[in-house]
Formats: C-alpha cells, sequence, structure tokens
C-alpha cells in the first residue's frame, strides 16, 4: 500500500516536511545515524519551503507524550510477544527483556515522536 502525499502518515513515514512533504525532517531516515553520527541537535528549517520545525521556545517538550506512547507500545508488543514464544518466562527476565528493548528502540521513539508532534500543529499546504 502506497501512502498517499498529503497525509500525516506519508509525511510521518517517509520522514518530510510536514508543509510541504518535499523536503526531510530528519538529515537521514535511519534513527540510530541521526543521533550517534550525525547529531546535529538544531533540526532547524525545511530546505524546500523554510518551515521553522521548532515554533517556540519549548515547542518539543510536548513530544515526550508521544515517546510516552510509543513506548507504552513497545512495552505491549515485547510482554505480549515473550507471552507467546515462553509463557513460563519469569517476571526478572521478562522486565530486563522489556527494558533492553526500550533501550534498543530509544532513538526510532525519539525520530518518531518528534515528526508526531511536529505533524499535529503543522498542515500539508
Amino acid at each position: 500500500m502506497k501512502l498517499k502525499k498529503g497525509t500525516k502518515a506519508y509525511s510521518i513515514l517517509n520522514n518530510r516536511c510536514p508543509k510541504c512533504q518535499e523536503g526531510k525532517f530528519w538529515p537521514t531516515n535511519n534513527p540510530y545515524r541521526n543521533i550517534f553520527i550525525r547529531n546535529v541537535g538544531n533540526l532547524g528549517s525545511c530546505k524546500q519551503c523554510n518551515l521553522k520545525f521548532e515554533q517556540e521556545v519549548g515547542f518539543w517538550f510536548g513530544a515526550m507524550y508521544v515517546s510516552y506512547a510509543l513506548a507504552v507500545i513497545i512495552i505491549l508488543f515485547s510482554w505480549i510477544l515473550i507471552r507467546l514464544i515462553a509463557p513460563g518466562t519469569d517476571i526478572v527476565i521478562t522486565s530486563s527483556i522489556i527494558s533492553c528493548n526500550i533501550i534498543l528502540f530509544s532513538p526510532v521513539n525519539y525520530f518518531l515522536s518528534r515528526l508526531c508532534w511536529v505533524n499535529i500543529f503543522v498542515n500539508y499546504e
């Protein structure tokens, strides 16, 4: 299924500017590379439409709520997968596996939470 340009899902899943959907939001599509290798810190603005991503001071604090929701999804998915694969797993081992998953997927969580947050406030034009 191909996502239609102009939708929020297109912008989020293709790492595109929410306003023009031409320019990239993050420098690369790889969350791990963005954070660990090419950490530019300030995302700045879109190179195509000049949309300033950080709309006001403290704008990204709201992305923490999206990040929390994504972390809950990771926790539930991990827990269900553990219960299906190894039903008798001890709670300490289950908690350790879930904690490792949260740490391993934190760059993806950070990547997606900011994309989701900015897409809430900026519409495609």
